[in-house]
């Protein structure tokens, strides 16, 4: 495993921060939009207060891309939530770590084992039976958005990546802060309730705030696609407290392609969090044509 070995118990400490995101989504009634705005404008305050030692402006083009990224992921993450279950949302996300592997190598010089590459098959057909459940046309958005996300996730990991020499907390707060800009309007649209201000304040603080901040410090000790795939704990804990508050419950063909997710990042995470790597499997890089 690359970097500092603690680096892998803070990214599963930043996936239980996470994991809380879920429940709170759904216990805010706001528009996705507004929620997503109040929730990233109180995380951005958050992050720059926890990690003020530490931070240092940049407006660099892979810091500016890492914060559009994050931006577009916040709003992409509520969306889905809202739209399908929050275990849909999240499992969804994950289907991340396949871009990562396959840029990684180019963006960053990041090989890709071949094991990992036997993960992330089961990774894909595990997401391939979300679409078989019954949905509705607003499940099937939800998992577009979800999908979305997961484009977006990848895409704030390798360019986090890309900055890791300087700060990576500043992108993810300027991220946020460009989540809030973009959903100003929505956010505007209706006052919270003190219910609302309850949960907006528990997604800025708690999820995003406390969990992005650990998040900022691990990513420079990891390989890309080990942040995407340790944090494996967050797709497990994030239905178990919606169902517990809320009793919303996946569909089966969505339980079975989450049970085939979660074992591949678990087993992944596991196998980076011990130190271990597959013998006999050397690496294999992935090289894209140039264009």
């Amino acid at each position: 495993m690359s970097g500092n070995r603690l680096a892998v118990p803070m990214l599963f400490a930043a996936a239980i921060f996470w994991s809380t995101s879920g429940v709170l989504i759904k216990l805010v009634a706001l528009h996705p939009m507004a929620i997503a705005g109040w929730r990233s404008l109180i995380a951005g305050a958050v992050i720059l207060l926890l990690c003020r030692k530490t931070i240092t402006l940049s407006w660099s083009l892979d810091s500016l891309m890492a914060a559009g990224c994050m931006a577009l992921l916040c709003i992409c993450f509520v969306i889905a939530t809202k739209l399908t279950t929050a275990a849909n949302a999240i499992v969804l996300q994950y289907a991340g770590s396949v871009y990562v592997a396959i840029l990684a190598p180019r963006m960053l010089g990041e090989p890709t084992d071949r094991a990992d590459w036997y993960f992330l098959l089961v990774v894909m057909a595990g997401i391939g039976l979300f679409f078989m459940d019954d949905l509705s046309i607003k499940g099937a958005m939800g998992i577009l958005f979800g999908m979305g996300g997961s484009f977006f996730w990848a895409g704030t990991t390798l360019f986090l990546r890309k900055t890791r020499g300087g700060s990576t907390a500043w992108p993810i707060a300027l991220g946020n802060f460009m989540a809030a800009g973009i959903c100003l309007p929505f956010m505007l649209r209706q006052a919270p309730t003190a219910m609302d201000w309850i949960g907006l304040f528990g997604l800025g603080v708690v999820s995003l705030g406390i969990g992005y901040a650990i998040f900022s410090h691990a990513i420079k000790r990891v390989r890309a696609l080990e942040a995407v795939l340790i944090p494996s704990i967050e797709p497990l804990f994030n239905p178990i407290w919606v169902f517990f508050i809320t009793g919303e419950t996946p569909g089966g063909w969505a339980l079975v392609g989450g049970g085939l997710v979660l074992l591949a990042v678990t087993g992944r995470g596991l196998v980076s969090a011990s130190g271990g790597r597959w013998r006999g499997h050397p690496v294999i890089p992935v090289r894209l044509a140039a264009h």
